[in-house]
């Protein structure tokens, strides 16, 4: 921790920022990083209900800053006190209120980038059409489409403001994103504005009757690590550094506290990168029996099944549909199925506490030998090794690093 100087007041800060939600928290710890870096702060936290009665409380506190991260429209009425005070999501537009915020055209430029690599030909682009930092993330991506010759069909919702949701919305929303989804050309790669907008369109996608990643890939953004967890498969995500915007707004307003002029700009932080999972992992694909083929085995692989069981769904033979599949996909329909049962069991690995017992027979290895031999031969480790090993700090489960390795295995 820092020491205070002798004789000096440590300086009175407040934190205005919803903490329920994953992106806020991460900006809290940036702050905090600052502060045990520096000089301590007397911290006033308001970590729910940050939008009410904003100018009231503000009047009677005797503060030397504020960081906000707010879309209540009274939060303009603060700058009428004089405290210096740092915004976070761009509400407040005035040039003695910096503004931290990610650069939301690099989040874009990455998430077509990431669907690039794989193949795509057509895109899509979800967004909130009335925020302006949505709104960048679009441009960013199809910047980066234009320069390679493609264009981006683009479709967008309401921001959820105050009293919006339940079931009635939900269901109009996905009614309409599903017709949009239908009307698309295939294969194609989606990226959602967030996290949570990627979550409600790949609940779309199933509505549709699409399937994830081979005919729709998706990619969001934010890193929300327990909503790209829930979705299915699970979501691929462009990480936006929060962490690193909590500390230097904290370091804007340090300096803005010292008497210091604000920056003649807003301050930018860049995405930190992309982390792969289930909803990109694939090569865009138009050839239909190997998507069928592809539907199947996402579906049974860890139920057992082998090739012999996917022939069975198709009107090919066993001989013609290696030859599709290994030309659509790179991989032999047997080192699908593998994959697909690998893949799965990390998952379990990572985020479950269940026996190596349990998670072999889960994701369709059947023995935990059998488990062991597949983690040696594609992983170079054993499954126990993983768990108790750093898959956690590669994003856990369905990582870009272990995805990377299940890339470059051997097909066999």
């Amino acid at each position: 921790m820092p020491t205070m100087v002798r004789g000096k007041a440590p300086r009175r800060v407040a934190l205005l920022m919803e903490s329920a939600v994953a992106p806020r928290r991460r900006m809290l710890a940036g702050v905090a990083r600052y502060i045990h870096e520096h000089e301590p702060w007397r911290i006033y936290l308001k970590p729910f209900d940050v939008e009410k009665s904003l100018p009231e409380w503000v009047r009677h506190w005797k503060g030397d800053g504020i960081i906000a991260a707010i879309w209540n429209p009274q939060a303009e009425a603060l700058t009428e006190f004089g405290i210096p005070m740092v915004d976070l999501v761009g509400l407040i537009r005035r040039p003695d209120v910096p503004l931290v915020h990610t650069n939301d055209r690099s989040v874009g430029q990455l998430g077509a980038e990431h669907l690039l690599e794989r193949g795509f030909k057509h895109f899509g682009f979800v967004e909130y059409p009335d925020r302006f930092w949505s709104v960048d993330r679009r441009r960013g991506f199809a910047d980066v489409l234009r320069a390679r010759g493609a264009e981006c069909a683009v479709y967008g919702i309401p921001w959820p403001a105050a009293g919006w949701g339940g079931p009635v919305t939900w269901e109009k929303q996905q009614r309409a994103m599903v017709e949009w989804i239908r009307s698309l050309s295939k294969p194609v790669g989606i990226m959602t504005t967030t996290d949570l907008m990627g979550q409600q369109f790949l609940e779309a996608c199933q509505r549709a009757d699409v399937v994830v990643p081979e005919q729709v890939a998706v990619i969001g953004a934010d890193n929300d690590e327990e909503i790209c967890g829930l979705c299915f498969p699970p979501l691929s995500t462009v990480i936006i550094n929060d962490h690193q915007r909590g500390y230097e707004a904290a370091a804007v307003l340090d300096r803005l506290m010292a008497g210091h002029a604000p920056p003649p700009g807003p301050v930018f932080v860049e995405p930190s990168g992309v982390i792969a999972r289930a909803s990109t992992d694939i090569m865009a694909i138009d050839d239909e029996p190997v998507v069928a083929a592809l539907r199947f085995m996402r579906d049974h692989a860890c139920d057992g099944i082998g090739v012999d069981d996917v022939v069975a769904r198709l009107p090919m033979s066993r001989s013609v549909l290696e030859r599709r599949f290994r030309k659509a996909v790179g991989r032999s329909v047997n080192n699908e199925i593998v994959r697909l049962r690998l893949n799965r069991a990390v998952e379990l690995l990572s985020g479950t506490e269940l026996t190596l017992k349990a998670i072999a027979h889960k994701a369709g290895f059947g023995t935990t030998t059998y488990m062991g031999v597949v983690f040696r031969q594609r992983l170079g480790r054993t499954p126990g090794s993983y768990r108790h090993g750093d898959a956690g700090r590669r994003g856990g489960g369905l990582g870009g690093t272990t995805l990377a390795q299940l890339r470059r295995s051997r097909n066999v």
